[in-house]
């Protein structure tokens, strides 16, 4: 019933009832102008006032985590609202526990419905556990509430562009074959080429020679000796490791893409990084595929710092299904800004001839290669190429193998004690 109906109502009504002197009528019509009155007052201003908080126990969570979800209802003001009705958009990659969702008009998304009545300057919290089964970045919102008065005449609703995002990291999953880890596991290494010497490494000592500096004069060996000596430093170069990401999943990416084979490769990226930092070694990572707000393509630099697990599990959770450009020819890219020697470990879901040759161009540049085959037997490869393979469910794995039909990973197969040698599987 409209505004201008209920008036027309209520002043006919009082017409009659003054008219047959009739005080039933005249108590009836008093009673429509209250529910009339309250009808209009809680149809204006039901909304006003209501605020609607989400808070998350964690902004970020690994792929299977659980965490805690708190929304908070507020109503600040002097009206009461006999009823509150609130649908906030929820991803479907989540799992609300002991409630049901109810399906929403978009793609991928539900809805957590609460209804509810609040006093006047009364504020409720619900508590739920909710659990992240895919990674990725995901939001929450928008929400719609809706109200009204008691009797139902006037429902008002209202669209809130409260959106909160949440990011899902890659399951972190050991490595049963560490091929990182074992051949050198207290940081830099000697090398057959002189490329640094390491000032905390001392060798020895030798004749002072025109040209040498000062500073490295070792003052003990020269009183002994009476003779000018000068310090001899192990040459050293810092161990780096990067990571490759072929985001493509298909021979020819307007095919389409394999889901589940493109989230064994985040996982299996994720696990190598984590080994690698753990192992002492200073890692990085760069992909083909597209990531989320950044309009070209993702490179991190290898470093040792202590968030740099996080930056790359970041960007792993940030990753889309678009591939910006054949992973050859980002190798291609890669190899003129690669630093001398860094080890390079391809993770690809393919093994074609233009990845193959790619490699081995790279190789041949002076750094160790790998190519981790995901989503499929290794398949055949040069000798001087290491190639393995990961298979398997990334719903269900509780570790990554990396193997060569029935021969586990090696270290020396990955990272070699000198270079430019690189050995094939043993």
């Amino acid at each position: 019933m409209t505004s201008r109906t209920t008036r027309l109502v209520v002043v006919g009504l009082l017409l009659v009832s003054l008219l047959f002197r009739s005080p039933l009528l005249f108590f009836l019509d008093v009673l429509l102008a209250l529910v009339a009155g309250a009808s209009a007052l809680w149809g204006r201003y039901c909304l006003a006032g209501v605020t609607y908080l989400r808070r998350f126990g964690a902004p970020r969570l690994f792929c299977g985590e659980e965490t805690d979800l708190w929304l908070e209802i507020t109503n600040a003001k002097p009206l009461p609202l006999p009823w509150l009705k609130t649908e906030d958009e929820f991803p479907v990659q989540f799992t609300v526990h002991q409630q049901e969702l109810a399906h929403a008009g978009k793609t991928n998304r539900r809805l957590l419905n609460t209804f509810l009545s609040l006093r006047w300057y009364e504020r409720v919290r619900r508590h739920y556990r909710i659990t992240a089964r895919h990674r990725g970045v995901f939001e929450f919102g928008p929400l719609l509430i809706s109200s009204g008065d008691l009797f139902g005449f006037r429902i008002r609703n209202q669209t809130v562009e409260h959106t909160q995002a949440l990011t899902v990291y890659p399951r972190l999953l050991p490595l049963t074959a560490e091929p990182l880890a074992a051949a050198r596991p207290l940081g830099d290494f000697k090398t057959a080429r002189r490329v640094l010497e390491d000032p905390l490494r001392l060798a020895g000592a030798r004749e002072y020679r025109p040209g040498d500096s000062l500073r490295h004069v070792h003052w003990k060996a020269t009183a002994r000796r009476a003779a000018l000596q000068t310090k001899v430093f192990d040459p050293s170069a810092a161990r780096q490791l990067l990571i490759g990401v072929n985001a493509q999943t298909m021979e020819r990416a307007h095919q389409g893409v394999v889901s589940d084979v493109f989230e064994l490769t985040a996982v299996v990226a994720a696990a190598v990084a984590h080994a690698g930092l753990q192992s002492g070694l200073a890692v990085g990572l760069f992909t083909n595929g597209g990531v989320r707000e950044s309009p070209g393509r993702v490179r991190l630099p290898a470093a040792r710092r202590p968030d740099q697990l996080t930056r790359i599990l970041e960007t792993l959770a940030q990753l889309t299904y678009f591939t910006l450009m054949p992973f050859e020819k980002l190798l291609q890219l890669e190899a003129s800004q690669l630093p001398f020697g860094a080890t390079i470990i391809a993770i690809s879901p393919l093994a074609s001839e233009p990845i193959l040759s790619g490699l081995l161009d790279l190789r041949a540049g002076g750094h160790p290669v790998a190519l981790i085959a995901v989503g499929r037997a290794a398949p055949p490869a040069p000798p001087e190429l290491p190639v393995y393979a990961v298979e398997g469910d990334w719903r269900t794995m509780e570790h990554i193998s990396l193997a060569t039909g029935d021969r586990p990973l090696t270290a020396d197969a990955v990272v070699r004690p000198g270079w430019p040698a690189a050995a094939a599987p043993a």
